[in-house]
């Protein structure tokens, strides 16, 4: 009687278990054919980048890193591969526990983190849990997860857990409240525009930036103040998930930390009391320091204007240039795994027309990835006084049978390859010279491409051709 009890409790069990699975996998098949996938579609494809390649850098956070630090400019001026983990609005208690789930696959030489006073406060607002458990949904459960759920969410907002527990839960979730929630004022483009992580804001918000064009140098001078709100002040939550961060530096001895208080405008938001805690609680720790952007030495030798800000908190393309590059000088003065790939030699010199004038190009990087559009950047010497309308082109040529992947404006003009353009006055001033950014909508893939060109052109004249050697400058293979 007891073994027939037994074996039919068992079964119940049994048919429990295998019904929760088969409806987890329709959950995950289908729902997604419903609902618009409201995970972070960035952090979802770097995570998968991770999984077969390592990085010298990664950056986690949100978008004071990932609008401001360029993958492929730091690879040309350091040597050192990286990518941004990072995703809008993320407070720093979710770090801990995403550092974790990378370090299983990826051995950095650097790992950093924001400390800005908006990142350091926990989620506060259904705004602020949209954004973060959008984050968390990219994960998938575990007891981890679990105590980092417990210990974050109030026990009496259920709902909360539904968004970050899962993306099958999350989407479940969608089907009800959260499509009313419009957090985006305008609607995002899908993924793959950033490379490794990296959103660059071509255009300023004008609106936000207006009260400080008139007396930008000012505003730019203002230092972090002492003045408490609760947006600068560390909660329990995060100084919890702060040493337990900490705790992570010190069993991993090799990596380098860096905390960074990314630059604003007007800094008096930012507190001093509260970045110099955060030094007080890393003095023990050898391999965790602190970058405070918002000091005037820094902000001198930055030398951010005003159209270099996107926002009062967030930079322009041209701003990203500037950051990277003070950023590149900051890792060399202070970290010995700095420059041993950096190529000393210039790249290529191109003749300018029938002139004397030459562009040396010290460097040229090209991303081209299963999951990423065509990217590339350009570092140059100096550019000629009066040819400032010459373009860069970069072509991308297919192997033969390949030829179909071609754009559709290359198709319609009857081209040969991929064209992306560049003219030199666009190029962004640096310390190291000057920076191109060419984008590309080519579909195609590395094992598609014969050849990459790069020549200077203008109406009168066309430079000598220079072919790349894919393997340098796709930082991908």
């Amino acid at each position: 009687m007891n073994k027939q009890i037994l074996y039919i409790f068992n079964f119940k069990v049994l048919n429990i278990v295998l019904f929760t699975i088969v409806v987890s996998i329709l959950s995950n098949l289908l729902v997604p054919r419903f609902v618009k996938p409201s995970w972070d579609e960035v952090l979802k494809v770097n995570l998968q980048s991770i999984e077969s390649k390592n990085f010298d850098v990664l950056f986690l956070s949100n978008s004071y890193l990932y609008t401001a630090y360029d993958p492929l400019l730091l690879k040309s001026l350091t040597g050192l591969s990286s990518i941004h983990l990072g995703t809008s609005a993320r407070r720093f208690c979710l770090e801990p526990f995403i550092l974790k789930r990378a370090l299983e696959t990826q051995k950095p030489k650097l790992i950093v983190i924001d400390i800005s006073s908006t990142t350091i406060t926990k989620p506060d607002s259904d705004k602020s849990w949209y954004f973060n458990n959008k984050a968390l949904s990219n994960y998938n459960l575990s007891m981890d997860k679990l105590v980092l759920l417990n210990d974050i969410i109030p026990s009496n907002r259920y709902e909360l857990w539904l968004q970050g527990l899962s993306s099958t839960t999350r989407n479940l979730y969608n089907l009800t409240v959260e499509q009313k929630l419009q957090y985006y004022e305008q609607k995002k483009s899908v993924i793959s525009g950033r490379v490794l992580g990296f959103e660059p804001k071509r255009q300023q918000n004008e609106k936000s930036l207006e009260k400080y064009k008139e007396m930008f140098e000012t505003f730019y001078k203002t230092l972090p103040s002492i003045r408490r709100t609760k947006y600068n002040r560390i909660d329990e939550v995060t100084l919890e998930k702060l040493e337990e961060l900490l705790t992570l530096a010190e069993k991993k001895p090799k990596i380098e930390f860096l905390l960074v208080n990314n630059v604003k405008i007007d800094a008096s938001s930012e507190n001093i009391l509260t970045i110099e805690s955060i030094k007080k609680l890393i003095r023990n720790y050898k391999n965790v320091s602190i970058l405070e952007l918002n000091t005037i030495e820094a902000k001198t030798d930055l030398d951010l204007r005003f159209e270099d800000f996107y926002d009062p908190v967030h930079v322009t393309q041209s701003g990203a240039a500037k950051i990277t590059s003070y950023f590149s000088r900051f890792l060399e003065r202070n970290y010995n795994f700095v420059g041993s790939n950096i190529e000393q030699e210039p790249f290529h010199v191109f003749k300018i027309g029938n002139t004397r004038k030459t562009v040396t190009v010290r460097d040229v990087r090209l991303l081209v990835g299963d999951d990423y559009k065509t990217d590339i950047r350009i570092i140059m010497d100096s550019i000629p006084v009066g040819y400032d309308e010459v373009s860069t082109v970069i072509s991308i040529f297919p192997k033969k049978g390949f030829e179909h992947l071609l754009e559709e404006k290359s198709k319609k003009h009857k081209w040969k390859s991929d064209n992306a353009y560049r003219k030199l006055k666009n190029y962004i001033k640096i310390s190291e010279g000057y920076v191109g950014k060419l984008n590309s909508w080519s579909k195609l893939k590395p094992s598609n491409i014969d050849r990459i060109e790069i020549r200077f052109i203008e109406k009168s004249f066309s430079s000598q051709k220079f072919i790349l050697p894919m393997n340098e400058v796709n930082i991908l293979n």
